[in-house]
């Protein structure tokens, strides 16, 4: 059997399942594929069908009965049969072969009901019949009723006998469950003819620039949520927290793709499947080229996979080499500076945002050695005001390496901090403190209770009373630990540098986790450390 998966026709053995299908495809563990029957299996399922005559159209519903489900096998031996004969009661079109049991008794007849009827008790003389008024009559098939006219009434009695039915066919309205749906069990059996998406494709609008970027690094993270939909749309709120600027707007038509730029719920990312008008909070960021049914038929809270053209150009965190590959991968010339080894970090790129990278020949990529990219943790279910913070502060909200400016240091102080951002600290909230204890390699950030809110630090020497950035515990929040080399940080630091940190991987905070030790008083028990100098 043949399968149309993301544009492309494949031959698949009878009985494959969505697995077997779209194997080599784009698609994300756990998030939601579209099937779609082909038409033909479409007109097999619905009950209305449009009978074509020289007067006009009219339209049969079926009622679901036996003899509505021989209708379908047999409305092509009535195309090309015509009205017989008619009387004031009813219309005989026909006749035709069947192979319909004969069965003897009164059936009541309601007007414009349609229904199969034996001519002579014959079944070689068929006829298709349409009452014209309530009636009763014994016509060779018992309650033979198949459905009834509900449209085009009016047709009928404009027909003359010798009128010839020209056409019949399914009408299709509208799909329904039956006829498309998505699924994330990829065991489900695929049909003849389906058409199967795996992705949404959306073709990037250079016009807005910013906005883009958002919806790259939202949709680069894996598959997207959908947490509303509505009549004329499908969205996610995946990152809300964001601030955007006025790029270009314009009427939302059918496979737009449009970002929140401003006001309730700014971020948040919305596909079309209606026309609405300009609205000047909406940024358009692109249009949907592949997986038009897929945004449509994801079910709310479902996820979907994304895929944006062009990609994401972000060398961040990548080796010089493997920068390099990416960008020749996608015809751009690398432009190395700092420190340009192959086994080099990158920690900054310019052109950052994919829109203008996408434009120029060459990339520039600066790197620094391996070790001066430091690990540390996070901890979000603790603090997660403290981690959106900081992530948003060092840009570690949209790439893999965020930047720390020193903001005070010197020989012999047991902390460091770093700049912060009043502004953006005016909601970080208290969260979760030290307790007792600040331990060497601690990294916390002031809170709203204290005028140097967002201030941030490592705390470089233990201490029982003042935590990362010199403050009580009231005053600091716990955002996780630095658990690179912070002896190779500090070595020849001043005001005014840039540290280069990254989040450690679970095995990195594993194998540091901290160690506490056991302080104890001249007579065994338990005891608080002198305060460090300098606190």
């Amino acid at each position: 059997m043949k399968a149309v998966v993301n544009g492309k026709e494949k031959d698949l053995p009878d009985g494959a399942s969505v697995a077997q299908a779209i194997e080599g495809e784009p698609y994300v563990p756990g998030s939601s594929v579209a099937l779609i029957r082909p038409m033909d299996a479409q007109r097999k399922l619905t009950n209305e069908y449009m009978v074509k005559t020289p007067r006009g159209c009219f339209i049969i519903e079926l009622n679901g009965s036996k003899y509505s489900e021989a209708w379908k096998r047999l409305y092509n031996d009535v195309i090309g049969k015509n009205l017989r004969w008619q009387t004031s009661r009813l219309h005989a079109f026909g006749s035709f072969p069947t192979q319909f049991e004969k069965s003897r008794g009164t059936t009541d007849y309601k007007r414009y009901d349609c229904f199969f009827a034996l001519g002579g008790y014959d079944t070689d003389t068929t006829y298709l019949m349409v009452a014209r008024v309530d009636m009763s009559d014994d016509l060779g098939l018992q309650d033979a009723v198949f459905g009834r006219v509900t449209r085009g009434r009016h047709i009928l009695d404009l027909m003359r006998e010798g009128d010839i039915i020209e056409h019949i066919e399914p009408v299709v309205l509208r799909m329904t469950s039956q006829d498309a749906f998505s699924v994330t069990d990829l065991d489900v059996p695929v049909e003849d003819g389906m058409l199967i998406e795996t992705f949404i494709g959306v073709k990037l609008d250079e016009r807005s620039p910013l906005c883009c970027e958002h919806f790259l690094v939202v949709t680069s993270e894996g598959s997207l949520p959908i947490d509303e939909k509505g009549f004329s749309y499908t969205a996610s709120e995946a990152n809300m927290d964001t601030s955007l600027g006025q790029e270009h707007s314009e009427v939302r038509h059918p496979d737009s793709v449009t970002v929140r730029h401003k006001g309730h719920q700014a971020g948040k990312i919305y596909f079309y499947n209606q026309v609405r008008q300009l609205n000047r909070s909406h940024n358009l960021v692109g249009k949907v080229t592949n997986g038009h049914n897929l945004v449509h038929l994801v079910p709310l809270k479902g996820r979907v996979l994304v895929r944006s053209d062009p990609l994401r150009i972000m060398t961040i965190g990548k080796t010089q080499a493997q920068a390099q590959e990416f960008l020749e991968s996608i015809g751009k010339v690398q432009k190395r500076t700092g420190d340009t080894a192959d086994d080099a970090i990158v920690v900054e790129q310019e052109p950052e945002m994919t829109i203008y990278a996408y434009k120029e020949k060459e990339v520039e990529t600066m790197g620094v050695p391996k070790d001066k990219v430091f690990p540390l943790t996070m901890d979000p279910e603790a603090s997660p005001w403290t981690v959106r913070y900081f992530r948003k502060v060092t840009g570690l909200d949209h790439k893999p390496v965020g930047t720390m400016r020193v903001h005070f240091t010197f020989e012999g102080m047991p902390m460091i901090t770093f700049e912060g951002n009043p502004k953006l600290a005016a909601d970080l909230y208290p969260e979760k403190t030290f307790e007792g204890h600040c331990y060497r390699g601690d990294v916390a950030i002031t809170n709203m209770s204290r005028p140097q809110r967002g201030l941030m630090g490592i705390r470089l020497e233990d201490s029982d009373e003042f935590g990362s950035t010199g403050e009580e515990p009231h005053g600091t929040n716990l955002l996780g630990r630095f658990i690179g080399d912070l002896t190779a940080m500090m070595s020849s630091i001043s005001e005014g540098d840039i540290v280069y940190v990254r989040r450690a991987t679970p095995e990195e905070a594993a194998s540091k986790a901290v160690q506490k030790p056991i302080k104890k008083k001249a007579n065994g028990k338990n005891a608080k450390r002198p305060k460090a100098k300098g606190d």
